[in-house]
């Protein structure tokens, strides 16, 4: 069984909670970290600031500031630093969407041995420049998201836990609603850490490259440290769990530039003799289930049907974007490797009609030729695959929540 651990939470005061937690540093354009930075003071952004600052400073030193701004704030009036502890935290966003899970730590040795599964491949220079990072700061600000079948005495524990009053509540610029319980009470968080624990499997949904490079930093780390042990909190990394019954999965498209020298009706010809095609016009639509993909090319939309005779490769057959690869991409368009050739492009989709009319407008830009898009991958599947130690093709899903920066920081060295 994997563990799972409270932990003594660093995180700011309740009065600046709001200011900040941010958007991990990723979801930002340069233009908008500069924004941030200029306009909010208290942002956790200003902490991990020097990390893309122009300046002469090695990396390393760059790492090493970021180090200093942390333990300056720790000083501060403005963080606190908890008793040990789990938190819940929930999201509800303005559609009404909500979601809340359980943040703690889990064991690197738990993933080493398969009992934290994974569903995608990492790339090994960003695992490195991350452990690098985690090497000269020493702590996890974010954490990552994994899942587990749903279970209602988990339920039940939040339940009773919400109904007291949070340590943090506040909505974020898109007027998403975000609230943090902390969880102390000695018997409350062993019925949390027995109920967790009862798992054979937890499953990464999101954050492949951050628990790669936890474990990276670890290994590092134990050897480094005199008298490190297993239980050292050096071998633990941030995580929030969420149900997989409240996990949102949304789809994440695909765009290509050109037909590989088909025509149109070349190409319709060739999707056939994988696919039912219906034509559906030139108003968008939203899958109605899995295997029924959709195109759009020359201002109409199809709808592609997966023929079941196709349906014969066990867990991968179940997702949309390795069939697309497998009956499109690679023997179509001649496309071999998607995460490389810059004939494909992703786009994240939003789990409705919204998300294909952003795919057409970037079709009918010019810039592509065609757009395809799927229904999104359920939970139950992507757990299929990371039981059968299978790998997802490259973006094959858009996860929520995604976990704030700086809601509760783990400090991994004094």
């Amino acid at each position: 069984m994997p563990q799972f651990k409270p932990f003594k939470g660093i995180r700011p005061v309740k009065e600046i909670a709001g200011f900040f937690s941010t958007q991990s540093v990723d979801n930002y354009t340069d233009e908008e970290l500069e924004k941030e930075v200029a306009s909010n003071l208290d942002s956790f952004l200003q902490i991990i600031k020097p990390t893309w600052e122009e300046s002469n400073l090695s990396t390393d030193d760059k790492h090493k500031k970021v180090r200093n701004n942390f333990q300056d704030f720790q000083k501060a009036s403005k963080s606190e630093q908890d008793k040990t502890s789990f938190y819940i935290y929930q999201l509800i966003k303005p559609n009404k969407e909500q979601v809340r899970g359980i943040i703690g730590l889990v064991n690197m040795e738990d993933y080493e041995q398969n009992k934290i599964k994974k569903h995608e491949e990492t790339l090994t220079k960003r695992v490195n420049l991350f452990a690098n990072y985690l090497s000269n700061i020493h702590f996890h600000a974010e954490p990552v998201l994994l899942t587990y079948p749903h279970n209602q005495r988990i339920d039940l524990l939040m339940d009773v836990e919400m109904k007291r009053l949070p340590v943090a509540s506040f909505k974020d610029k898109s007027e998403n609603q975000h609230q943090l319980w902390q969880v102390e009470n000695r018997l409350n968080l062993q019925q949390i850490k027995d109920s967790v624990e009862k798992y054979d499997s937890l499953y990464i949904a999101d954050g492949h490259h951050r628990m790669e490079s936890s474990l990276v930093y670890s290994q590092k780390m134990m050897k480094e440290v005199k008298g490190a042990s297993e239980s050292d909190y050096l071998n633990y990394t941030l995580a929030m769990l969420v149900s997989d019954k409240e996990l949102i999965i949304k789809d994440y498209n695909r765009l290509v530039k050109d037909l590989n020298g088909h025509s149109t009706e070349e190409f319709l010809q060739k999707l056939s003799q994988r696919f039912e095609i219906a034509e559906r016009g030139e108003n968008p639509f939203f899958p109605s289930k899995k295997h029924n993909l959709g195109m759009y090319l020359d201002g109409k939309f199809y709808s592609l049907l997966v023929k079941r005779e196709g349906l014969n490769v066990e867990g991968l057959s179940e997702l949309d974007t390795y069939l697309f690869e497998e009956f499109i991409l690679k023997p179509i368009l001649d496309i071999q490797n998607s995460r490389d050739d810059d004939r494909v492009g992703f786009i994240r989709g939003s789990g409705n009609t919204e998300g294909i009319k952003n795919l057409k407008s970037k079709v009918d830009s010019g810039k592509f030729k065609a757009g395809f898009f799927f229904y999104p991958v359920s939970p139950v599947d992507l757990e299929k695959i990371a039981d059968l130690g299978l790998k997802m093709p490259p973006k094959s899903t858009y996860i929520e929540p995604k976990p704030l920066s700086g809601l509760t920081i783990f400090q991994l060295k004094e």
